[in-house]
């Protein structure tokens, strides 16, 4: 009791104050018996009671002073010997597995059952009587309004009434939620192209051209997976010499023209270091020019691509070669009666002056006269001449 009356003005104090700390932090009202605890938990119970079991006390007398002394439990040693040891606790790991392989969900204790998912799957979400049945062309699951979505998009995007076609392209190009569906439409204009040239269908090609350029305008997806696809197919309608079946009344030169600007724009998008695309295509399409059995409209593809690609592709791998490959044309036009091919020469002759103009504009003020263009590029050199010159005296001038 000598101790507690020694200690008690100083306690009750800094008690409260640390009690009302613990009160403030736990938007409590009232202070309780809890913030007293938190408080000082060395404090005894003889300050601020308990509620746990009592402890008991046994007295003891040394040196005339009576002492209280919690009485402790007696633990039998043999006992605790013979007692299990716990388990060592396990460090946290982290352990890596697959969720999906190329759009399919492996079969693994890891992963949810694929049954749970079929089940979810098969629930019809709406009620439409006079939908089809949607087969699956793509190696992962979508929902039934996806494959709805799906199947009315392509339908659209194809059929032949401008105006739903056009708000259908355009959709490709700003929807954001085309990530579930994108393998499938890879699979439909690869293969839509396929057939195309295959049955030399001009208006379905340009249709499936028209929606390779809308996708590739979304910039909410990507299409680094789907390259090797969509590049080898968009450059077998730039190259293939017979996209149609008329060549003389259909455009498919325009349709050439737009495969390669959509071939230089997924090139420039995705070229990188690690993929070299641009590189391969070039080295590709400089040897298809090259080859003595390439016709005049593979020609025309070819260069319409190299063009494509930027002014630094056209004074690097078009103008030193121009004069040798429009040489080359001229005498396979000379030894060929199809009339195809004396229209491609017009085309190619048309495409090289309106392409390369401003690039030697720019890049060689050392060519002055008419002498200098025709030296350098050849019987093509006049028209390249008369454009740079109609080029310059259009440019506006500086007063001041």
């Amino acid at each position: 009791s000598s101790g507690i009356n020694a200690e008690w003005p100083l306690r009750p104090g800094s008690l409260l104050r640390d009690s009302q700390k613990y009160q403030l932090m736990t938007n409590s009202t009232q202070l309780s018996l809890e913030h007293l605890k938190r408080a000082d938990r060395s404090l005894s119970t003889l300050y601020i009671g308990t509620e746990t079991k009592p402890r008991k006390y046994f007295g003891l007398t040394s040196r005339g002073r009576e002492l209280f002394v919690p009485q402790d439990d007696v633990i039998d040693l043999e006992e605790l010997k013979s007692m299990p040891l716990p388990k060592v606790p396990q460090d946290t790991q982290v352990k890596v597995h697959w969720l999906t392989i190329e759009g399919v969900s492996p079969s693994i204790p890891d992963n949810p059952p694929l049954e749970e998912n079929k089940v979810i799957l098969e629930a019809p979400a709406i009620s439409i009587d006079s939908i089809e049945n949607v087969n699956n062309v793509a190696p992962h699951e979508i929902s039934r309004e996806q494959q709805i979505y799906f199947k009315e998009l392509t339908r659209k995007c194809v059929c032949h009434e401008k105006v739903m076609r056009d708000e259908a392209v355009l959709s490709l190009a700003s929807d954001p939620g085309l990530a579930a569906i994108l393998p499938r439409l890879v699979v439909f204009m690869v293969e839509g192209l396929r057939v195309g040239l295959g049955d030399t269908q001009l208006p379905h090609i340009q249709h499936i051209l028209d929606m390779t350029e809308k996708l590739l305008q979304n910039t909410s997806i990507k299409l680094e997976k789907y390259l090797h696809e969509l590049i080898s197919s968009v450059m077998s309608c730039v190259v293939c010499s017979q996209i149609c079946s008329r060549p003389l009344e259909q455009d498919h030169w325009g349709v050439r023209e737009q495969g390669a600007r959509i071939l230089a724009d997924m090139i420039r998008t995705y070229n990188m270091g690690t993929n070299n695309i641009q590189s391969r295509v070039i080295r590709m399409l400089h040897q298809a020019l090259h080859r003595t059995d390439t016709s005049l409209r593979t020609v025309f593809g070819v260069l319409a691509t190299l063009c494509e690609l930027g002014p630094l592709t056209i004074l690097h791998t078009v103008l030193p070669e121009l004069r040798n490959i429009y040489r080359r044309v001229e005498l396979k036009c000379a030894t060929s009666t199809d009339p195809v091919d004396r229209h491609a020469k017009e085309k190619i002759r048309d495409l090289l002056v309106r392409k390369c103009a401003n690039v030697v504009q720019q890049h060689m003020p050392e060519l002055i006269g008419v002498n200098d263009y025709e030296a350098r590029f050849g019987d093509v050199g006049r028209e390249m001449f008369y454009k740079v010159m109609k080029a310059v005296s259009n440019m506006p001038t500086v007063k001041f």
